[in-house]
């Protein structure tokens, strides 16, 4: 990255501490915006260090989805220590963003799935009209026979 020395320098601040104990941190449950703020680099310097290394955004990718998981069961621990009406409501919210998070990390494991409730495709519909049509005729042909 020419040009650029100070990215550089983060950059090589990131790897100093390495991707093992970096993507353990974020797998753990650690948010990136932490763990940038603790390495004490910038978010584009952080970003293009994901992208330097071949393999190392497939890692990093691989510790959200694990991290994902680890919110989805901690909302059972969240839902399970419920004392009252007042706390449930607390809870639910903590439980709710637990769960949009593990969704957006992990989208094919975690999001709802909101597919239509029914499906109506124009083959079926046409197929139908068709049939309709051809009862009628059939209708009028035995009256007039």
């Amino acid at each position: 990255m020419p040009g650029r020395p100070i990215i550089r320098e983060q950059m090589r601040k990131i790897n100093e501490v390495g991707e093992d104990a970096i993507f353990s941190a974020l797998a753990g449950g650690k948010p990136v915006v932490q763990t940038i703020e603790s390495l004490q680099v910038g978010r584009r310097a952080f970003y293009a260090w994901l992208d330097a290394a071949k393999g190392r955004r497939e890692r990093y990718e691989q510790a959200r989805r694990y991290c994902a998981d680890s919110l989805a069961e901690e909302t059972l621990a969240i839902a399970d220590g419920t004392i009252d009406a007042h706390d449930a409501t607390v809870r639910k919210l903590r439980i709710q963003s637990r769960q949009w998070l593990a969704g957006n990390m992990n989208p094919d494991k975690w999001r709802e799935s909101k597919g239509p409730l029914v499906n109506v495709t124009l083959g079926d519909q046409h197929l139908q009209a068709l049939k309709n049509i051809t009862d009628v005729i059939e209708h009028d042909s035995d009256e007039t026979g």
